[in-house]
Formats: structure tokens, C-alpha cells, sequence
């Protein structure tokens, strides 16, 4: 059981550094966010909580249910902030795609992109929380 619950520690690790260390990396930009990262970490995030809490509630000790409440409803949210996002940036690149190939004009890259801004800071910020939420909330 302990070898289990530091593989499934150790994927919640790993799904928090893709999430948290992909948004630093890109907070200031304005285009070309990486939402299959953010959504790769979401999942994984997601999935090992999810586990975790289940190991949780199988073991001895008391689980506080309020704290993992909240945190799995931000993970909720902050997986679908990366799952919309990444499905809008796919469509507007198949729209590019689609566009240069009919012999359009050149389409605004910065103006397009920006639509994805608020959806790319909702993901990282409310992992960023989730982080902060997990440390200081005893």
C-alpha cells in the first residue's frame, strides 16, 4: 500500500509541475500557449487526486473531506479551463490551416490567440491555488 501511494504521490507531482512550471513558463506571452501540457498535468492531476483520496478513505487515518472537496472542484475546473482551451486553440489552427490553403490573406495571429489568454491564465492560476490550498490548508 505505502509503494502504491508514492507511485500515485509521485504522478500528482509530476501532473503539478506540468501544470505549474508550463504556466510560469508562459504567463507573460501572448500567444502560442501550451494547452496539451496544461491538459496532459490537468488529467494526471485529476486522475492521482482522485486515487490518493481513494487510498485516503481506505487507510486508518482521518481524511479532512472539506479540503479535498474544494481541491477537487478546482481540479475540476482548472482540467476543463485545459480541455476548452486546448479544443479552441485546435479549431483556430484548423481555421488558419484552412484558410492559407484557400489563398486567404494572412490571419492576425497575436488578435486570434488572445481569445485563449483568459482560458490559459484560469488553468494555471487556480493550479497555482490548488498548490497553495494543499501546502498551508492543515
Amino acid at each position: 500500500m505505502d509503494l502504491l501511494h508514492s507511485l500515485l504521490l509521485t504522478a500528482h507531482l509530476v501532473g503539478l509541475s506540468m501544470l505549474v512550471g508550463t504556466f510560469i513558463i508562459q504567463m507573460r506571452a501572448r500567444s502560442g500557449y501550451n494547452f496539451t501540457v496544461l491538459l496532459i498535468g490537468a488529467s494526471i492531476q485529476l486522475v492521482s487526486g482522485v486515487s490518493l483520496y481513494g487510498l485516503a478513505m481506505a487507510g486508518d487515518g482521518d481524511v479532512n473531506h472539506m479540503k479535498l472537496g474544494i481541491k477537487a472542484l478546482v481540479a475540476i475546473v482548472v482540467f476543463v479551463a485545459a480541455l476548452v482551451g486546448f479544443l479552441r486553440q485546435r479549431a483556430i489552427r484548423t481555421e488558419k490551416s484552412r484558410l492559407t490553403a484557400g489563398g486567404a490573406v494572412s490571419v492576425g495571429n497575436l488578435e486570434v490567440e488572445r481569445k485563449l489568454g483568459p482560458f490559459f491564465h484560469t488553468a494555471g492560476g487556480l493550479a497555482v491555488v490548488n498548490l497553495l490550498i494543499a501546502v498551508f490548508w492543515r
